[in-house]
């Protein structure tokens, strides 16, 4: 009995401390909390009226939009129908002119190109024979200058006429521009060939040097 005496007596000194505490700590908090809400609530109210005016703000200007017709753009990946999809004109280009049709120029006839790959033939010759012609050689410069300006320059000169003019009296002398063409063809070659003849000359002449050198040396009586 005194034992249960002795408890009650603990259990009521227990509650009379603690529930004192409990109280003053539960209203210490809540007066922190007023506090709190009373310094926030007034920048919390006028964040609410700067929202409501900036609100009130963007109306009009939505409405002077859409009065205009102004659609928002679809964005990179929007994937819409072909019919709500903005139309892009395309711009036509205009076309180039069409170029004239030129008429063929005419053709060396065969006899003539013949003629011609036989001056090319001897000039490459000849041009191989470089090394055997004196220094500061003209018939050589006449060799390289057939191959790089005379021989072109008349052949042009002959494909620049019109077609049919050919065949037509050109010269005070009744030739024909092929005829022309053809003695024009014909000295050019028999030049290149008094050039190979020069050419053979001179070193006949120096095997016949030669032989008077020996000569001299060794006595026509030892040959």
């Amino acid at each position: 009995m005194m034992r249960l005496i002795f408890f009650g007596l603990a259990v009521l000194t227990i509650l009379v401390i603690a529930v004192p505490i409990v109280i003053a700590v539960w209203l210490a908090i809540i007066g922190v909390i007023i506090s709190a809400l009373s310094f926030a609530m007034p920048w919390v109210l006028f964040g609410l009226v700067i929202w409501a005016f900036l609100a009130l703000g963007r109306r009009p200007e939505r409405r002077r939009l859409a009065h205009y017709g102004w659609q928002p753009q679809p964005t990179p990946g929007w994937r819409g129908s072909q019919s709500s999809r903005p139309r892009v004109q395309t711009e036509t280009r205009p076309q180039p002119p069409s170029t004239p049709k030129m008429e063929p120029r005419p053709e060396l006839p065969i006899a003539v190109q013949v003629k011609v790959e036989q001056i090319r033939r001897k000039v490459e010759v000849l041009l191989g024979y470089a090394s055997r012609f004196p220094p500061f050689s003209k018939e050589l410069y006449l060799v390289r200058q057939t191959a790089n300006e005379y021989l072109p320059r008349t052949i042009d000169a002959y494909l620049a006429l019109p077609p049919g003019d050919a065949d037509r009296i050109l010269t005070p002398n009744g030739k024909t521009a092929l005829q022309e063409l053809t003695e024009q063809l014909d000295l050019l070659d028999a030049k290149l060939s008094e050039i190979a003849e020069n050419l053979q000359r001179r070193d006949l002449d120096r095997l016949l040097a030669n032989r008077r050198f020996l000569e001299e040396r060794f006595g026509r009586t030892n040959l």
